[in-house]
């Protein structure tokens, strides 16, 4: 199974805070009506924004608790849905693209997230290491 390097717990806590509050942040902005100006936008730019508010709140999510990707991945991709089925409530429109758009970001960040957790673990072990080292009579890193 999927066994990344440990990375220090205050990272592991900052990236799950980072994910709670982008998640609380995206919910607002989800659900606010949006209002007509009237300025020509591309089509389908929407579902372009959806894919990358979903790839940024996903992002921190799987970096800070990677083991629990299955579950996580899951949990954000039904949250996606639950925001489409009740945008309608708050004034905007339901759109199913939007939902395999937020899916799609969310599946989007997985990788990403999986590199940067071995990047982050490489650099605390080699931390470690030298840590180690130093405590053991070598010769310390200036």
């Amino acid at each position: 199974m999927l066994n990344p390097p440990p990375i220090a717990p205050h990272k592991r806590r900052a990236a799950v805070i980072a994910a709670i509050l982008l998640l609380v942040l995206v919910t607002g902005l989800l659900l606010m009506p949006v209002p007509d100006h009237g300025l020509k936008t591309p089509k389908h730019i929407d579902k372009l924004v959806h894919f990358i508010v979903f790839f940024c709140v996903a992002f921190p999510a799987f970096l800070g608790k990677i083991r629990l990707w299955p579950l996580t991945m899951i949990a954000l991709i039904i949250y996606g849905g639950v925001i489409e089925l009740i945008q309608p409530q708050f004034g905007r429109d339901a759109d199913w693209i939007d939902f395999v758009a937020n899916s799609l970001g969310v599946v989007a960040a997985f990788p990403p997230a999986l590199a940067a957790r071995y990047w982050i673990g490489s650099k605390h072990r080699q931390r470690a290491q030298r840590n180690r080292t130093n405590e053991d009579g070598g010769v310390a890193d200036l």
